[in-house]
């Protein structure tokens, strides 16, 4: 299919056309799947996180300025969709063992829940002072990777950051090998736990 038959197909879809939304899901659907499933979805999962997507897309249709890459959009809306459902999973089990260890009233679960919970709000504060000490490169990188929402792909990253794509992936191992260094450094979890 060339650009200007999918230009042609997501203006279709802008339009509202039943017909090119058939034909939309019929060339893309199966990507949303693929990217559930690498991403560690269960079949139940990653129909949940297909419906997601697809609410997603038919909402940001109109958004899409490159359709050429209109396939990029739709892994990485997928890849957020799939990221923000497994979140959801994990803060509800950690809510359901709060409630479990409150029902049975049982000191000793609710302060290592408790111990558990801190040490991760420790942490993440930790992580963010060790980014904040990075260079401006690093910094802007790492978070333009990692904590953008939606996701960014390499393409948008090199146009926002003027780094070549195939720079990326080094300048990323560098850099998340000196925040490590100093996320040791600020983190260590067992001092000031002792007493």
């Amino acid at each position: 299919m060339n650009s200007n038959d999918v230009a042609d197909l997501v203006e279709a879809c802008r339009q509202g056309k039943p017909k090119a939304w058939d034909l939309f899901l019929e060339r893309y659907g199966r990507l949303i799947w693929s990217v559930a499933l690498r991403l560690g979805a269960n079949s139940a999962e990653a129909e949940e996180i297909f419906q997601r997507t697809w609410v997603a897309v038919v909402e940001g249709i109109g958004r899409v300025e490159q359709p050429e890459r209109v396939h990029r959009w739709l892994a990485s809306t997928a890849r957020h969709q799939t990221w923000q459902l497994f979140d959801e999973r994990r803060r509800s089990r950690r809510f359901a063992s709060l409630e479990e260890a409150h029902d049975q009233d049982d000191e000793s679960q609710i302060g290592a829940i408790q111990e558990r919970d801190i040490l991760a709000l420790e942490a993440g504060e930790m992580a963010r002072q060790a980014l904040a000490q990075l260079d401006d490169r690093c910094r802007e990188l790492l978070t333009q990777l990692f904590l953008a929402n939606p996701p960014l792909d390499y393409q948008e990253i090199s146009r926002r950051t003027g780094l070549a794509v195939g720079s990326i992936g080094p300048i990323r191992a560098r850099c998340l090998s000196r925040l490590r260094t100093i996320f040791s450094r600020l983190y260590q979890p067992d001092a000031g736990h002792d007493s």
